[in-house]
């Protein structure tokens, strides 16, 4: 039987409308996250999947429902997906998990079908077809053109990032380079004074292994981004002056720290080869696509997963039913385990390893076992004080194994262990950056700075160095020359979801003991 040309016409825009409602969550996703991204593949592949399974629910609904007209069945399951994928709305979770608890995402389950039970029932005039098409389009606008306008931003951007051609530079020395971030690992004295906690132990250890650790040190930004960003390009991510000052663009950024930076260009005009390692911190520090080498560390869910996963019930599904922590990414081992395919690159190496680790969520135990985490990165908790500590004990005993490998294996190599900044539990990021106590300040910029250099070098390592002048002290080092270190600047950067995204704040050095 051939279809009237009325009737494939239904069916092509139904087909067209349950295509767009069933993906317009992750386009959306993608358009809110597309700078953090290094490409759209895996967006892609989620897409691809959620389109299969939706495939395969209107294929038996048409099985089983012959007498219903296959555009129903379209929009019916277009319309379920896309229910479906509106279980992290603020409102809806909330309410949900306030009256039903863990039975939340069965219920939320129940009401996506319901929504298509429904959309069978009454959606029965051709006429509606268009509507859907026109309102999943509408819902779809938004997204497309924040995807354009990004788009835009990132080819201005890596025309400023564009690093050219740098002039060979001339090391005297050459060693393989270990630069090794473990997120938000406080100060010495910021664990005393803020946790009561002393970790004098772990800071002697150090010592065992030829490290210097400045006890004075501070990041120049409480944010991931920016800060690697800055120490990655030896100098401020910042433009303008006093209200006019703001970071650079995050694109710019993002840039940088994927190996698009002055510190990475200057390495590799000397001979030595870049490699990115990435270990599911987030979708920030995913190897970009033309690094030269990139080692995968724990392939479990990282944070990408969690991000499309949470718009869904499936994620607190595989939170109650897990037989395993599968948010147990980002530990210190996952480096250790990659040591071998990382040394297997021709000397000289420049590493860039961010490890998220003791950076919540709190998932490991003191001796490293796991724990049922919420994966939520900004969960910076005041009751769970006492637990990043145990993740923190974690953390040391398997640094200092990683630490005393790579000595063993490279007794030349040239090894930073830094913070990116420190912890936020007095709640600073709930506040505007003008208002930050120095307690605050305090808390989130005593930064973990240790440095394994060559003897000659260690004397050039004061105490009070900021993380911004890191590689202008390996530069001098290796090169013989005279270290010129920055006047030291402090700027608070709100994220992106707080109404002071895109401003800076400078404090007086000062105030950021």
């Amino acid at each position: 039987m051939r279809l009237r040309t009325d009737d494939r016409s239904h069916l092509l825009r139904a087909l067209a409308a349950a295509i767009v409602l069933s993906t317009v969550p992750l386009l959306d996703f993608y358009a809110a996250n597309m700078a953090e991204l290094t490409s759209p593949s895996r967006v892609l592949r989620y897409a691809a999947a959620t389109l299969a399974v939706a495939a395969i629910v209107a294929t038996s609904l048409a099985l089983l429902l012959r007498r219903i007209a296959l555009w129903r069945i379209l929009l019916a399951t277009g319309l379920m997906v896309f229910v479906f994928f509106a279980y992290d709305v603020d409102l809806i979770h909330r309410e949900l998990q306030s009256h039903l608890g863990e039975w939340a995402p069965a219920a939320w389950i129940a009401a996506a079908i319901g929504t298509g039970v429904l959309a069978l029932s009454l959606l029965r005039k051709p006429a509606v077809v268009t509507i859907c098409l026109v309102v999943s389009l509408a819902f779809s606008a938004p997204s497309l053109a924040r995807i354009a306008t990004i788009l835009t931003r990132e080819h201005h951007a890596q025309a400023l990032t564009a690093t050219g051609s740098e002039p060979a530079a001339r090391f005297r020395i050459s060693p393989n380079i270990y630069w090794i971030v473990l997120d938000g690992y406080p100060r010495l004295d910021v664990l005393k004074d803020e946790f009561a906690f002393d970790n004098s132990d772990f800071i002697r250890s150090l010592a065992t292994v030829d490290f210097v650790v400045l006890g004075k040190s501070r990041s120049n930004f409480p944010a991931t981004v920016n800060s690697i960003s800055s120490t990655l390009n030896s100098d401020y991510t910042v433009t303008g002056e006093g209200d006019a000052l703001k970071p650079f663009p995050i694109e710019q950024m993002e840039a940088l720290v994927r190996g698009k930076s002055r510190t990475v260009s200057r390495l590799a005009s000397a001979g030595y080869t870049y490699v990115h390692f990435e270990n599911g911190y987030d979708y920030l520090t995913e190897c970009a696509p033309d690094v030269p080498k990139c080692v995968r560390g724990n392939l479990g869910l990282d944070e990408l997963d969690i991000a499309i996963l949470s718009n869904t019930p499936i994620i607190d599904l595989v939170l109650r039913y897990q037989q395993q922590a599968p948010f147990a990414w980002g530990g210190v081992s996952d480096l250790t385990s990659k040591l071998e395919a990382i040394r297997s690159t021709p000397s000289p190496f420049f590493l860039y390893a961010h490890v998220l680790a003791p950076h919540p969520p709190i998932r490991f135990t003191a001796t490293c076992g796991f724990r049922a985490a919420d994966p939520d990165l900004q969960r910076w908790t005041p009751s769970a004080r006492p637990a990043f500590i145990d993740q923190l004990r974690c953390t040391n005993s398997q640094a200092l194994t990683l630490l005393q490998k790579i000595v063993r294996d490279d007794a030349s190599a040239l090894i930073i262990l830094q913070s990116d900044h420190g912890t936020a539990f007095r709640g600073q990021f709930g506040k505007p950056p003008t208002d930050w106590s120095d307690a605050d300040l305090h808390e989130r910029f005593g930064a973990l700075d240790a440095m394994r250099l060559p003897r000659q070098c260690r004397a050039a390592a004061a105490d009070d160095l900021t993380l911004v002048d890191t590689f202008p002290l390996v530069f001098s080092c290796l090169a013989d020359s005279t270290f010129e270190r920055h006047s030291p600047r402090f700027f608070v950067t709100p994220y992106d979801d707080t109404a002071d995204f895109g401003r800076a704040v400078e404090y007086p050095s000062e105030r950021v003991r």
